[in-house]
């Protein structure tokens, strides 16, 4: 009934945009990008996909998987000016990012991978 008014069901992968948004940051792939990428797989057992977007999805995965490996998140926020750009750029607010971290479809996934 959903999709008869248009609803879709159907959302893109984020795994390119984790690997585009961890060169973007300058964490080291050989690390940061496995977390993430087994952290964004299993978003997909959850309710995330249909609550998020694709862009706030990877760029929690990276956030929670830089938190997981204790590196500088400062590369990834920066100051509220460079927070500001990459928000832009990507077209998402830090809030739905901190939503999506919090919620815990996201946050228990960190001790499921």
């Amino acid at each position: 009934m959903l999709e008869s008014f248009g609803f879709d069901f159907r959302t893109k992968c984020p795994q390119p945009l984790i690997v585009k948004i961890i060169r973007q940051c300058g964490y080291p792939e050989d690390t940061v990008y496995p977390t993430a990428y087994k952290i964004c797989l299993d978003l997909f057992r959850t309710y995330a996909p249909l609550k998020q977007t694709t862009v706030v999805m990877a760029i929690a995965c990276v956030e929670l998987a830089a938190r997981l490996h204790d590196l500088d998140l400062d590369q990834l926020k920066g100051n509220a000016e460079t927070l500001e750009l990459f928000c832009r750029r990507w077209a998402t607010s830090r809030e739905e990012i901190l939503g999506s971290l919090i919620t815990r479809d996201v946050f228990a996934m960190a001790y499921m991978s």
